[in-house]
């Protein structure tokens, strides 16, 4: 039998012999130890790349040895990608200080400098030469397995034309509209109702009482069935009698008493994560106690697995709150529900008819269509292989929406050999991902190859977690998961993508248009990212480590800051308060959000790969000289931290896509610079500063050739004569097409000349925003009104305009589009 290999090894494939074509391009000495066993890898992954793309792909049908032969052929190609790009780096370095040597003035002496250079390129060939040589015997020792043999010499599949499971259409509709994942109500209305009668009859029969009188009610079904979806909607309709005394905490596999204690007072005592670090759990419970005992409350946990945290301080204190108050349960496990006491309501399946009822509401497909095309009894044939699960009937229902309505296509579906997958009673993997189900299987195994890394990739998140789509999007683009298409910015794409899973049911959009995993699909992304990801603890295969759910970041990033974490590519974490990076060199995707570090270490400067770092809400203060030489970054997200300055060295960053400056209060300085960064499509704050001994402040007109910026623009420091009207103009603020959004802020400080009202007018005739901004706000303004002002031809995009204390400006006619107007 052939080895079973996934299409994310194809990703892998993809990203290496990108690495390899571009350093082959590069000038024979600066490759000449290893151009000859370049060209081999070069051969050996464009032959791999085709025998994948010949093989039927599915991992869910490999068994624990093709996973281990899997395992062991990825981390080979991440290993070459690693080396490569580090030269690539050292090379690219290189040459930018050899360019920035244009006079002896300078470099003292360059020749000395060339000289050095030299050396230290013959000297990283010679080791990259034998690195290569390396890699292609790890290669040459896996080409030989039997199983790689039958896969490389395996004919190539004839091209149908058509997706994995059928043919897939482009509709039209998709890029605009989006499906909710919270399953409709669809035959839940009764279920509905039994629980609020639970919940609200006050009967006590068979339930556990608090001290108080508080009462438990427990939902009870198996994964996919619906239990989430009904507790949100008795939650909503439960507000006459709770209020705003409602509380909803996602549980989850596993927690911790301290764990969950610090979830439940965060949402019950609207607290931060970082205001209850090191609080006691007898404090704990104590803030706890005196919010739960002012009035009558509903509390949901969701998804509980078992009750090892529960006696004890944590049931004392849940059950001693308010008389008549609830406690609403959701769990897989009769027994959890038995073991609490609660009034149980066992939530069924649901039947064919409301099946077939959701399967046709999701799938925008009529009944009588479906006949008119003889595909109503292929339909239904498919709808009973959902088991009655809500999950799995919307998930497959979505993917129907995407197929052509031919019997070929259909049948495709309902013949596919998914149907009849079951996790090995054998595989370790059982007992951890056993409640995947092999519909969802059917929906991944028909996405596209790149939203496939896209999706298995959020497992790197801990179950319930709400992902902030940006920075999703920005981790993708980093990993290199996105396809580049030309005239299109990846970011675009990748937000394309990110509608498309939503619109297939693997993502669900929360309210605040942050997306989250079911639990079912977490296990399906996790059981295929297999021992790539891992949570609070790695090993020698781990490329993405997530210290997101653990109890005590730092000290599960003491532990691994060992040799096994060596190979990490992405680290997310919070709120660590110290961080080593000699041993992570390779990463690329870096999370420190709410580090407690005021600067960060010297062993920073090892990261040359990295693509992506995020200190938002840190207490970072300023970032080292050293920034400079991270010459990769694409992402450094900045916003609502503690950052003072930005150093002279922020100019070396080409490559910056994003700079995240929102809500940064103390930032007071940035040196010039910030016009070299031509890449930019988001800065958040542009800080127009005076000189801060030698080092010279930013200047408007940097913002000259910053022409590719989006979004929202924030400029500050416009008041007390910094600004000179000739450079204004310069900036060509007008000329940045793709900003929907602009605010000019004209404070003056205690120590700053004031502007003449003639000279403030002057200065914002320069300043004229992009005609097809949607929001102008304009601060601290004395002027006049400058000759530009709103003009009804150009400003017909524009909805919210804010003017703060500008006496000049108060009058505002003509705007038709205005919606806001402060």
């Amino acid at each position: 039998m052939v080895i079973v290999i996934d299409t994310l090894a194809e990703t892998a494939i993809s990203n290496l012999l990108g690495a390899v074509t571009t350093l082959l391009k590069e000038k024979v000495d600066l490759i000449r130890n290893a151009k000859d066993d370049l060209k081999r890898l070069n051969r050996k992954l464009e032959r791999l790349q085709k025998a994948l793309k010949a093989a039927d792909c599915k991992p869910f049908f490999s068994n624990e040895r093709d996973r281990d032969l899997e395992i062991e052929l990825k981390d080979i190609f991440y290993d070459a990608q690693d080396i490569i790009e580090e030269y690539q780096n050292m090379v690219d370095l290189s040459k930018r200080e050899k360019d920035s040597m244009t006079s002896l003035n300078k470099v003292r002496n360059p020749w000395i400098t060339l000289c050095s250079c030299f050396k230290e390129h013959v000297s990283a060939s010679y080791q990259l030469g034998k690195e290569i040589k390396y890699i292609n015997q790890r290669l040459d020792g896996i080409e030989n397995d039997s199983k790689m043999v039958d896969l490389l010499n395996r004919t190539p599949k004839q091209s149908s034309g058509e997706g994995p499971i059928g043919d897939e259409h482009n509709n039209p509709r998709e890029t605009t509209h989006h499906i909710s994942t919270a399953q409709p109500p669809i035959g839940r209305v009764n279920d509905k109702e039994t629980v609020k009668k639970l919940l609200l009859d006050g009967s006590t029969e068979n339930s556990v009482l608090g001290s108080c009188g508080v009462s438990i009610v427990s939902i009870v079904g198996q994964g996919g069935i619906g239990k989430t979806t009904l507790a949100k909607m008795v939650f909503k309709e439960a507000e006459e009698q709770f209020g705003k005394h409602r509380w909803w905490v996602c549980v989850s596999e596993k927690p911790t008493r301290m764990g969950l204690l610090r979830k439940i007072v965060k949402e019950v005592c609207q607290r931060s994560e970082r205001e209850l670090e090191g609080t006691a759990l007898t404090a704990l419970c104590t803030q706890l106690q005196s919010e739960l005992s002012k009035s009558k409350f509903l509390l949901v946990l969701d998804d509980v697995w078992e009750l090892g945290w529960w006696r004890g301080e944590v049931e004392d204190t849940l059950m001693g709150g308010a008389k008549e108050s609830k406690i609403l349960i959701t769990s897989r496990k009769v027994e959890v529900s038995q073991w609490i006491g609660a009034k149980m309501h066992k939530l069924p399946e649901m039947t064919f008819e409301e099946s077939w009822s959701l399967f046709l509401d999701v799938a925008w497909k009529d009944e009588n269509e479906l006949v008119s095309y003889n595909l109503k009894g292929i339909g239904e044939r498919i709808v009973a292989k959902c088991g009655g699960l809500p999950l799995v009937v919307q998930t497959v229902g979505s993917l129907m929406r995407t197929k052509r309505m031919t019997k070929a296509v259909w049948e495709s579906v309902e013949k596919s050999e998914i149907w009849e997958w079951k996790m090995p009673a054998s595989s370790p993997s059982s007992e951890i991902y056993g409640s995947i189900l092999p519909g969802l299987m059917l929906s991944y195994d028909d996405l596209p190859h790149d939203l496939k890394s896209c999706f298995v990739y959020c497992c790197i998140y801990p179950k319930d977690y709400e992902i902030e789509k940006g920075s999703l999007v920005k981790q993708w683009v980093a990993h290199g998961l996105i396809d580049q298409k030309k005239g299109t910015d990846v970011e675009e794409t990748a937000n394309k993508y990110i509608d498309d899973l939503i619109n297939r049911c693997l993502f669900e959009e929360t309210e605040y248009k942050e997306i989250k995993l079911h639990d079912i699909l977490h296990d399906l992304a996790s059981y295929i990212g297999g021992k790539e990801y891992s949570h609070a603890s790695a090993s020698e295969h781990t490329r993405h480590l997530s210290l997101l759910g653990a109890d005590d970041a730092k000290v599960a990033m003491q532990y691994k800051a060992s040799a096994a974490a060596h190979k990490v590519r992405t680290l997310l974490s919070k709120y660590l308060s110290s961080v080593e990076f000699t041993n992570f060199k390779w990463l690329r995707v870096l999370s420190l959000m709410g580090c407690q570090m005021d600067k960060l270490p010297n062993s920073f400067e090892c990261l040359s790969l990295l693509k992506y770092l995020d200190l938002c809400s840190s207490n970072v203060e300023r970032l080292p000289s050293s920034i400079g030489r991270l010459w990769n970054l694409q992402t450094l997200d900045l916003s609502y931290s503690e950052i003072k300055e930005l150093p002279k060295e922020m100019g070396e960053l080409c490559n910056l896509r994003y700079l995240g400056l929102k809500g940064t209060r103390c930032l007071e300085f940035i040196a010039e610079g910030l016009g070299k960064l031509t890449n930019l499509r988001t800065l958040h704050k542009f800080l127009v500063c005076d000189d801060k001994g030698d080092t010279r402040g930013c200047n408007i007109r940097e913002l000259e050739n910053l022409n590719k910026l989006k979004g929202e623009l924030l400029i500050e420091g416009l008041g007390g004569g910094r600004v000179k009207v000739i450079d204004a103009e310069k900036a060509q603020l007008n000329e940045k097409h793709e900003l929907n959004g602009v605010e000019l802020n004209f404070k003056v400080g205690e120590e700053d000349k004031v502007d003449s009202a003639s000279e403030q007018r002057s200065l914002l005739d320069a300043l004229e925003p992009p005609h097809g901004i949607e929001r102008l706000r304009i601060c601290d303004y004395e002027g006049d009104r400058p000759a530009w002002f709103l003009d009804t031809t150009n400003y017909v995009e524009l909805r919210t305009l804010q003017l703060r204390r500008c006496p000049l400006l108060a009058t505002v006619i003509g705007i038709k589009s205005l919606e806001q107007l402060e």
